[in-house]
């Protein structure tokens, strides 16, 4: 029986965690193969000691049939898990090409409410679902990921994509014990993330302060712009709660103290950020749509000049 090959390409948190799960459930499986994508140190870690993941007090190894970099060695894969950052997706999908072949099925596992309709424009031809995820964990340290949420969900889905494969890939995630869904209208939950993600990784950058200390300081201006991404929503015919600001601000009240976004962090390791696929997005759209968002505004103009 021809093995199902399934491949994530950016092992930090959410590639780390999500792929070390499937590689330890189908470890020495003769059905399933995993493959990482790694690079640099996180690479060496994981070919010498595997990756370690910590969730609770628990600490699970796991080993990949594959960690390379080399897509040529490879070879083509079935699904394939796109983890990494935004500002990095271009370049990644273009290393990617000689594993994508015409069934391969891409995955986006990335903060972006138009990441998928991206891919397609790099790969026109390529069946390329939607997805999303939440989780809190860190990529610690080379190979070692930490999941500091209590609750992770795994979300992923296409309204015209091959339904029999979604079904596959979902009883596969479900058996290695991720909370995978398929959810009838994945826009809505893309975006319903997407809002969470975007006010806070705007707001927790554009003030430097954790997310605890938003909330206690600057909460109307975090619902404010909560109000302004759904209102762009709303224009492209996304049909959310009436109280997905709120819900949204509220729902990050669970976040441990000190939490922070991971563009706030990239901020402050002077890196290369999400702004444009978090911030400047909802800028753009507003505009196209003829919607006013002054916060949004006053916050990206602010960023983008840092």
């Amino acid at each position: 029986m021809k093995k199902i090959r399934i491949a994530f390409s950016g092992i930090g948190a959410v590639g780390g965690y999500y792929g070390g799960k499937m590689a330890a459930k189908y470890d020495g499986s003769d059905s399933v193969e995993i493959i990482f994508i790694a690079r640099g140190r996180n690479r060496e870690q994981i070919e010498k000691n595997g990756l370690i993941i910590k969730s609770g007090s628990e600490e699970i190894k796991c080993i990949p049939v594959m960690t390379d970099e080399n897509a040529f060695e490879i070879g083509a894969v079935d699904y394939l898990f796109c983890c990494t950052k935004s500002y990095d997706l271009k370049s990644n999908i273009e290393q990617l090409k000689p594993i994508i072949h015409p069934d391969t099925v891409l995955v986006p596992l990335l903060n972006g409410a138009d990441i998928s309709e991206y891919i397609q424009t790099l790969l026109p031809e390529q069946e390329v679902w939607k997805g999303c995820v939440y989780i809190g964990a860190r990529l610690i340290s080379p190979g070692y990921v930490h999941k500091f949420s209590e609750k992770e969900q795994l979300f992923f889905g296409s309204k015209n994509g091959d339904r029999e494969r979604q079904v596959i890939l979902l009883r596969l995630l479900t058996e290695a014990g991720i909370n995978a869904f398929v959810p009838e209208d994945i826009d809505e939950r893309i975006w319903k993330k997407f809002i969470m993600i975007s006010t806070a990784a705007t707001i927790t950058s554009y003030y430097d302060l954790p997310i605890g200390e938003i909330i206690r300081l600057h909460y109307d201006e975090f619902l404010a712009l909560g109000n302004e991404a759904a209102s762009v929503a709303a224009a492209k015919g996304i049909i959310l709660p009436e109280d997905i600001a709120v819900s949204s601000v509220e729902a990050q009240k669970m976040m441990p103290e000190g939490s922070t976004t991971s563009m706030h962090a990239d901020f402050k390791k002077g890196g290369q950020t999400e702004l444009e696929s978090l911030t400047g997005y909802i800028v753009r759209s507003a505009k196209e749509s003829g919607i006013e968002t002054p916060y949004y505004n006053r916050m990206y103009d602010k960023l983008k000049a840092i």
